[in-house]
C-alpha cells in the first residue's frame, strides 16, 4: 500500500501541508465498508483511555489519542473512532503512523530542524499561516455562527428612503427625523412611505419590503432588526452608503422562524411553439396524467426525469439542498421557485411527503413533493464563501481600528507632513532614490506607534522597498496613509500572533504538523529522491518481459493540398481526378500540386506530407478511417482547420511492439515509483534498527473490545 508521508509530489508549498494528506484513501474505504459494524462500535464501545500507549518509537510514545486525532484527520472526521476499523486496517494504519515518526525522528537526529533555512522557512510560513488563523478565529467564525443562527429567523421590514442629494447633505437626515418623530405619534408607515420616499420602488409598495433573512439586506437594517419587536420603529434613522447614498426609515413588520425544505419537483411547461390556448390546455393534460400516476405510486425521480423541463430533471428534481424563499438554494444557484409554489411548499399545515396537485404558474405547471423541513439548515461552508467575498474585508477594517483603539495607537502628524513634503511626488512611487534623499534627521523620527511597537520613518521608507503589497500605492497623501495603515495592520498581526501556540492549541497542533512536513520533506530528498536516477540497465531489464504491453497504436501517413478557396481546390481536385483516369497517369503529380500550391505553413518544402498520425477525433485519419480509405486514394476536398484540405493516404503503419526508448515515457513514472517505494523501504528498516519500535499487542487488542 502506498503511503509516503508528505512525499515529493503532495501538495508542499508556503500554504498549509495539511497532514490529511499524507494518509491514504483505503482506510477510508476500509472504514466505510464497515459502516454497519462502525454504527455499533460507536454507540457500544467503552470509552477509551487516551492515554494508554499503544507502541514506541525511540524514546517516543504513540498513546490511543494521538492515533485517533491522526486518523480522524485522515478522514476528515472529528468523530471518526479507531474502534472502527478491522484488526488489520487497525494495525496498518499504527504501522504507517510509526513510518511517519521514525522520518520526523530521523530528520531531528540529522539536525535537519536547526538548519538556517530551515528555521527560515518555518518561520515564513508561520507568518503565512498566523494572520488567517487569527482571522478566522476573531472575525470570521464568530460573525458566521451569527449569522447562522439569526438565519433560524426571517423578517419583513418597512423601509421610508431620504436621499442625500449635493450640496446639502444635512437634508436627508433632518427629513428623516422629522418622519420619525411623526410616525412615533402615530402617522401611517405605509402612507407616508408612498408619499414620502425618495424611492420609486419604495412608494410603489408603501415600503414594506419582502419576507428576507440574515446577510439578504443592508447590514444596518439587518443589525436593527434582530434588536427589535414586531411593530416597532427603530429610534434613529439608518445610513447608507451604497451607490445611492441616504438614510432609511425602518419599521420591523414580522419576524418569525425560518423554515427550509427539501424535496422534489416536476416543471411542466408550456409549448412557446403552440398558440397560448393549446399549450395551456397540453401543458395542463401532461400535468394532470403526471400526478395520476404519482398517486398511483409512480416513482416520482424517473417521472421527473421523463417530464420535467428542468436543469434538475436529470436528478430526479431532488433539491439541491435545502431551500427557503428568502435565499433559494444555498450551493451558489439562488434559485427561487415561483410564489405560490413558495407558498405551498411552505404552508405551516403542510406536512412532510406530502404531494401537491399541479401548480399553475408563468414557468408552467410544478408537481411538488415535500420531504423534510427544518429550522435554518444553511451550510456553513456556502455562508463561510458568501462572507468573506462580501463582508471580511469590511470587519477586519472594524478589528483593526478597534484594536488600535485598545492599544493606543498614534499616528505623528507633524512627522508625516514633513515626510510628504520631503517626498518627490512626481515620481509614480517610492524607490531608493527616494530614500536617499530624505534628510537624516527625519528617518530617525516616529511616524506611528502603538503599545510596545514604534514606526520609524526609516522602518517605514524600508518597508515600502521591500514589500510587494506596497509599491501600488501612489505617493499622495492618501497613498502614503495606507500604506502606513499597511504596515501598522501588519505589524498589530504579528503582536497578536506572537503567542498564537501558547493561546491556540490547535495552532499549535497545526504548526507542530507544518514542521514535520517540512522536516520529512528535506530528510526525504536526502533518502529517496536525491537517490532516485534513471538507470537505463535496471529500467530495461524491468521493460523487457512486460514490453508487449507498450505498444504503438495505428498510424497514419498521408499528404495533403491544403487552400483556402474552395474553387481552388475544386479544380485541383479535378486536375488530380483526370490524372488518376489517363492512359499513363503521373506517380508524383499530387507532390508537384502541393509543393506549388499547398498554403499551410511550413509544408511547401514538404510536399504536403505530414508526420504519422493516429486516427484521433477532427483529425485527417478519423476521416481516413471513417471512409475506410485505401492506400494511394485520397478524399475529396473538406473543409479542415479554416480551409480546404485534399488529403491522399500515403501508408498505414501497423500496431507494434514499443522499443525502449519509445516506451520510457509510458513507463517511467512506474519504474520510478518502484524505485521510491525500494529506497523508503530500505529507509524505513535501518530507521527500525537506529529508533527501537515496540508495539503493545496487549494494548493494540483492548482498542477492539
Amino acid at each position: 500500500m502506498k503511503f509516503p508521508l508528505f512525499s515529493r509530489r503532495q501538495a508542499f508549498s508556503r500554504g498549509v501541508v495539511l497532514f490529511a494528506l499524507s494518509f491514504c484513501t483505503p482506510f477510508f474505504l476500509t472504514a466505510h465498508s464497515h459502516s454497519a459494524r462502525t454504527k455499533a462500535a460507536q454507540q457500544d464501545v467503552a470509552k477509551q483511555d487516551g492515554s494508554m500507549v499503544l507502541a514506541k518509537v525511540g524514546t517516543e510514545s504513540i498513546t490511543y489519542q494521538t492515533l485517533e486525532e491522526a486518523f480522524r484527520k485522515n478522514l476528515n472526521n472529528k468523530n471518526a473512532r479507531l474502534s472502527a476499523l478491522s484488526p488489520d486496517s487497525l494495525r496498518d494504519f499504527l504501522n504507517l503512523y510509526i513510518n511517519y515518526r521514525l522520518k520526523v525522528q530521523d530528520a531531528r537526529s540529522r539536525g535537519i530542524d536547526k538548519k538556517p533555512e530551515v528555521e527560515l522557512d518555518i518561520a515564513q510560513n508561520r507568518a503565512s499561516l498566523a494572520a488567517p488563523y487569527l482571522f478566522e478565529k476573531a472575525i470570521v467564525s464568530p460573525r458566521v455562527d451569527a449569522s447562522l443562527e439569526r438565519r433560524k429567523q426571517q423578517f419583513r421590514v418597512g423601509l421610508i428612503f431620504s436621499k442625500i442629494a449635493m450640496p446639502d447633505t444635512n437634508r436627508a437626515y433632518t427629513r428623516s427625523l422629522a418622519m420619525l418623530k411623526l410616525l412615533q405619534k402615530g402617522a401611517d408607515f405605509k402612507q407616508m412611505a408612498k408619499d414620502s420616499s425618495d424611492d420609486e420602488y419604495f412608494r410603489n409598495i408603501g415600503g414594506e419590503m419582502p419576507m428576507v433573512t440574515s446577510d439578504r439586506i443592508l447590514r444596518e437594517i439587518e443589525n436593527a432588526a434582530y434588536t427589535m419587536k414586531v411593530g416597532d420603529i427603530y429610534p434613529k434613522p439608518l445610513r447608507s452608503n451604497l451607490s445611492v447614498p441616504g438614510y432609511y426609515v425602518v419599521k420591523l413588520l414580522a419576524m418569525e422562524a425560518r423554515v427550509t425544505v427539501r424535496g422534489r419537483y416536476i416543471n411542466i411547461k408550456r409549448n412557446e411553439q403552440l398558440d397560448s390556448a393549446n399549450a395551456e390546455n397540453t401543458a395542463k393534460k401532461l400535468a394532470d396524467s403526471v400526478y395520476a400516476v404519482l398517486q398511483k405510486g409512480g416513482d416520482f425521480a424517473e417521472l421527473a426525469k421523463k417530464f420535467s423541463n428542468d436543469v434538475y430533471a436529470e436528478y430526479g428534481g431532488l433539491f439541491p439542498s435545502y431551500y427557503s424563499p428568502t435565499t433559494g438554494y444555498l450551493n451558489g444557484l439562488r434559485y427561487r421557485f415561483p410564489e405560490s409554489v413558495d407558498n405551498w411548499l411552505l404552508d405551516s399545515k403542510r406536512s412532510n411527503g406530502e404531494l401537491s396537485q399541479p401548480i399553475s404558474t408563468d414557468k408552467g405547471y410544478f408537481i411538488m413533493r415535500r420531504d423534510s423541513s427544518k429550522i435554518g439548515g444553511d451550510e456553513r461552508e456556502e455562508m463561510k464563501r458568501f462572507y468573506k467575498r462580501v463582508h471580511f474585508e469590511n470587519d477586519k477594517k472594524i478589528f483593526f481600528d478597534s484594536v488600535k483603539k485598545a492599544r493606543k495607537y498614534a499616528l505623528s502628524q507633524k512627522t508625516f507632513d514633513a515626510l510628504m513634503k520631503a517626498l518627490d511626488t512626481t515620481r509614480p512611487a517610492f524607490d531608493s532614490a527616494q530614500k536617499v534623499k530624505l534628510p537624516a534627521k527625519l528617518l530617525k523620527e516616529q511616524l506611528a506607534s502603538f503599545t510596545g511597537y514604534k514606526l520609524t520613518v526609516a522602518a517605514f521608507a524600508d518597508s515600502l522597498l521591500q514589500r510587494s503589497d506596497l509599491r501600488g500605492f501612489s505617493l499622495t497623501k492618501q497613498g502614503m496613509m495606507q500604506a502606513v495603515d499597511k504596515v501598522v495592520e501588519t505589524a498589530i498581526t504579528d503582536a497578536l500572533t506572537k503567542n498564537m501556540e501558547k493561546d491556540f492549541p490547535d495552532f499549535a497542533a497545526l504548526m507542530k504538523e507544518f514542521q514535520e512536513g517540512i522536516l520529512i520533506f528535506r530528510v526525504e530528498e536526502q533518502e529517496v529522491w536525491s537517490k532516485m536516477k534513471f538507470d537505463s540497465v535496471k529500467a530495461r531489464a524491468w521493460y523487457e518481459p512486460k514490453k508487449d504491453n507498450y505498444r504503438t497504436t495505428v498510424m497514419y501517413d498521408f499528404s495533403e493540398i491544403w487552400v483556402n478557396a474552395d474553387s481552388v481546390a475544386q479544380s485541383l481536385y479535378k486536375r488530380l481526378q483526370d490524372n488518376m483516369k489517363a492512359t499513363k497517369p503521373s506517380a508524383t503529380l499530387f507532390d508537384s500540386l502541393a509543393m506549388q500550391f499547398t498554403e499551410r505553413s511550413g509544408f511547401k518544402e514538404r510536399k504536403g506530407r505530414w508526420e504519422p498520425l493516429d486516427a484521433r477525433p477532427y483529425t485527417i485519419p478519423e476521416e481516413f478511417k471513417k471512409r475506410g480509405t485505401k492506400v494511394g486514394e485520397m478524399l475529396p476536398p473538406f473543409k479542415f482547420q479554416g480551409g480546404i484540405t485534399i488529403p491522399r493516404l500515403n501508408a498505414i503503419l501497423p500496431e507494434r511492439v514499443k522499443t525502449f526508448e519509445e516506451a520510457i515515457p509510458d513507463f517511467a513514472a512506474q519504474f520510478q515509483d518502484l524505485q521510491q517505494r525500494e529506497l523508503t523501504q530500505k529507509w524505513l528498516e535501518s530507521l527500525r534498527a537506529k529508533f527501537p519500535v515496540n508495539v503493545d499487542e496487549a494494548a493494540l487488542k483492548r482498542v477492539r473490545q
